[in-house]
């Protein structure tokens, strides 16, 4: 008999003939029949797991609809896996029975599916590493499963009580795997949704519970990359580097592996040997966006700078679209501006990075000061006050601000470049000495 059987029960906000609600709610339903030697939280999770492939099989028909009619082009497990991340769960009941010589974990869930991020999310599950992982996950639950069938099997079987010992081991390290693929799982949906603070503490629980999670490291790295490079925190590059050490040893010669020894030799200004790594993993797989993102890095570094290099890699990302492609906008952004002095194709591009990731102060400085330097001075205020009220920590903003209202003529300027001097930027205390002497 098979241990569990979920089954939608009932299904709320039908579609309207006219259109899609931008909200749907799922209920259905799943159990799970716990054996000898294993947990009850780990059981209930299981029942939860197959209450929740109901709800994504109905939501996934629902997805894939809403995806033809906005013309987001997605093949079919791009879709499975931006349902995933869309829908939001809610337990609404729980059960345990007594059945047989074991318990029946029984849950009633209300999956909500949420549209509104749906147009951002869907480029960002094109990036095929994301598809090739929750495809491994969903064989890593069924791998797991019959493991913790044949080792209950095994477990009644086994009649000396050190045998039992033994079986009861490893069903706990199965269901550490389980619990493992879970935390991993959550992390990888909050990667999709762009928020790296939730996706690093799955990630952490992920290795907490298996510390051989290689593909755990590598995501959480780059989560910490992404949040150094949005803050200019330049601690998350030293998590970063740590994780991506793991990666190196864990996986050597493989695309990972490639990639993440590229990103130390990155952190470690040494650029040559950087290149060199990253167009190893490139070579492996020309289809993912982080190796073009780093590489596109150091062709914009002074010691190796390459203007049409650095553009042609970020494009390259853009059209692969991902998870990468924010970061993609902001450094072509910033080539244009700096390099190519097109303020207006800059402005695009970094308005396009602010989209996808709203607190990314340093796009909002890089765009402030394009717009300054189309003589939107008022603009160019709102933008840098927001990167400061984002990132207080960074003296160049202030500098920047106070060049700008020096340009204007406001007296704001003094404060501003003493602010950057107080936080150790010589040419805010320049800048600080000669606007007190015009006044």
């Amino acid at each position: 008999m098979k241990n569990f059987i979920a089954i939608v029960v009932t299904l709320f906000l039908l579609l309207p003939a006219y259109g899609f609600t931008e909200i749907k709610d799922i209920i259905s339903e799943g159990d799970y029949n716990m054996g000898d030697g294993e947990t009850p939280s780990v059981a209930e999770s299981r029942a939860l797991l197959n209450a929740k492939r109901i709800a994504l099989e109905q939501a996934g028909t629902y997805i894939e609809s809403y995806s033809k009619v906005k013309n987001f082009q997605l093949v079919e497990d791009e879709v499975k896996v931006l349902t995933a991340g869309m829908i939001e769960v809610t337990i609404l009941d729980k059960k345990r029975t007594i059945v047989g010589d074991g318990f029946r974990f029984w849950v009633k869930i209300k999956a909500k599916v949420k549209l509104d991020k749906m147009e951002d999310m869907a480029k960002t599950v094109k990036e095929k590493s994301i598809i090739e992982d929750y495809k491994k996950i969903q064989r890593e639950y069924e791998k797991n499963q019959r493991e913790v069938e044949k080792l209950k099997k095994e477990l009644a079987m086994a009649q000396e009580e050190t045998a039992k010992k033994k079986v009861e081991t490893r069903i706990a390290a199965e269901e550490k795997l389980f619990q493992a693929n879970e935390r991993f799982e959550k992390g990888l949906y909050y990667t999709i949704g762009r928020e790296d603070d939730k996706a690093i503490e799955e990630y952490t629980q992920a290795i907490a519970l298996n510390p051989d999670y290689a593909e755990a490291y590598i995501y959480r790295g780059a989560a910490y990359y992404n949040r150094g490079t949005f803050s200019s925190d330049s601690g998350q590059y030293e998590l970063a580097v740590k994780d991506f050490r793991k990666v190196v040893a864990m996986k050597p010669g493989t695309y990972s592996a490639y990639l993440a020894q590229g990103a130390i030799y990155v952190h470690q200004n040494e650029y040559e040997k950087g290149i060199e790594e990253i167009n190893k993993a490139i070579a492996l797989n020309p289809h993912e966006g982080m190796a073009y993102v780093l590489r596109g890095f150091i062709y914009m570094q002074e010691k190796r700078k390459d203007p049409e290099k650095a553009i042609a890699d970020a494009s390259k990302v853009i059209d692969i679209g991902g998870l990468w492609s924010a970061m993609a906008y902001s450094n072509r952004g910033v080539t244009l501006l700096f390099e190519k002095k097109q303020y207006d194709r800059a402005i695009d591009d970094l308005s396009r990075a602010i989209d996808l990731t709203p607190r990314n102060a340093p796009a909002y400085t890089a765009r402030g000061i394009a717009l300054a330097f189309k003589n939107q001075f008022n603009q160019a205020l709102e933008d840098i006050s927001r990167s400061i009220e984002l990132n207080p920590k960074i003296p160049i903003t202030y500098n920047v601000r106070g060049l700008i209202y020096a340009q204007m003529g406001n007296p704001r300027a003094i404060a501003d470049f003493q602010k950057a001097c107080d936080m150790g930027f010589k040419e805010g205390c320049s800048n600080w000495k000669q606007s007190l002497k015009g006044r």
